[in-house]
């Protein structure tokens, strides 16, 4: 599991131009792909993601895991897998997922539910 503080998150323009969400309808959660920055290609899935408080010092700390599904052919997946960089840039990509769906109001993050009529478009 990966930690990333949230005065972290701050520090650093994400937006979403800089990734996309892709489906694989061979599976049941999305895919993100980066889209700019030294990681560009890179494709990976989030796993388990929890978020703890700490009332007492008004912060939050976020844990996730992740795995590698597309290396963008500029790493190896254990260089990706080990450069704190690299997980704290998907940390923050992660945030931004989080709270862009709670201001829109879009309530599911990263796993696909079935029974909705909502049209997605696959990866290719």
């Amino acid at each position: 599991m990966t930690d990333i503080n949230e005065n972290d998150f701050e520090m650093r323009g994400i937006s979403d131009h800089d990734f996309v969400l892709l489906e694989n309808p061979n599976e049941d959660f999305y895919a993100v792909e980066l889209k700019t920055g030294p990681y560009k290609g890179v494709r990976y899935i989030y796993g388990a993601v929890s978020i703890k408080e700490t009332p007492e010092l008004d912060t939050a700390t976020m844990s996730f895991s992740y795995q590698i599904s597309d290396n963008g052919g500029k790493f190896e997946d254990d260089e990706l897998i080990g450069n704190p960089e690299f997980k704290n840039y998907i940390g923050d990509i992660l945030m931004y997922v989080i709270q862009d769906s709670l201001d829109n109001k879009d309530g599911k993050i990263g796993h696909i539910n079935a029974d909705t009529d909502a049209y997605t478009q696959p990866s290719d």
